[in-house]
């Protein structure tokens, strides 16, 4: 890859080798905005309580 930087032109793998898609597979949903903060928003009520109820113990 040369971007006319000139010198040496061999790609390097950590810089000039971009990869995409293969944590494509990885997804099992898409949510919407409002799905994901609702289930942020009870992930975090039911955490809350949890820490509280050992807290109080």
């Amino acid at each position: 890859m040369n971007f006319g930087s000139g010198g040496n032109t061999d790609s390097k793998a950590w810089k000039d080798i971009w990869g995409s898609g293969q944590g494509i597979g990885g997804i099992k949903d898409s949510p919407s905005v409002a799905e994901l903060v609702g289930r942020i928003k009870s992930e975090y009520e039911e955490a809350f309580k949890k820490f509280k109820v050992r807290i109080e113990s």
